[in-house]
């Protein structure tokens, strides 16, 4: 394009230079040869049809590229949709798997209860089904709290305060806390 614009400063020079002796040659009534100018003004005629289809293959080129660039999108948006459906079946399960694992620790927390009462061990709260889903709900908050941060929010959910000691191991905790009077009923000792 650079040598474009040099060719018509040239020619355009030229052709002031070509009607400067035209107008000359009109004033001094004589005869002027037309031909170098009809050549130059059929350059510049060619330079501004240059000029134009160099921009027409410029916006082609871009056009092509913004394609390009469009259909790249399109197919990453592919992939992402997929690895985001992928991980919307992944947590569906897991809700689904935690929901049934949280309704089992209720209905073994109560069986628990009702063997440790049968074998004379009088319980502590620990094991009521109550206090059980009050433990597991705060259990689940602080697993929750990376996702949730101090707002404490997904969605429509609020948690409460994911805290220690609900931030440690589950089944080490709950042992912890059902030992005492599980140990007291194996061994007879109440």
């Amino acid at each position: 394009m650079a040598d474009i614009s040099t060719r018509r400063t040239e020619a355009e020079t030229r052709l002031a230079e070509l009607r400067q002796m035209q107008g000359i040659a009109l004033l001094d009534d004589k005869e002027f040869d037309h031909s170098p100018l009809d050549a130059v003004e059929n350059e510049l005629a060619a330079l501004d049809a240059a000029e134009g289809e160099a921009v027409r293959r410029q916006r082609e080129q871009a056009a092509a590229a913004e394609q390009e660039r469009l259909a790249n999108l399109r197919q990453t948006l592919t992939v992402v949709e997929e690895n985001r459906l992928e991980a919307v079946d992944r947590a569906e399960k897991a809700a689904r798997d935690l929901c049934d694992a949280l309704k089992e620790v209720r209905a073994r927390s109560a069986d628990g209860t009702r063997l440790l009462r049968a074998l004379g061990v009088r319980p502590a709260v620990l094991l009521d089904v109550f206090e059980t889903e009050f433990r597991m709900s705060l259990r689940l908050a602080a697993a929750m709290k990376p996702l949730v941060g101090l707002g404490r929010r997904f969605g429509q959910m609020t948690f409460p305060e994911g805290r220690s000691p609900y931030d440690k191991p589950w089944r080490s905790e709950e042992q912890a806390l059902a030992n005492p009077d599980i140990s007291r009923a194996l061994k007879g000792s109440f």
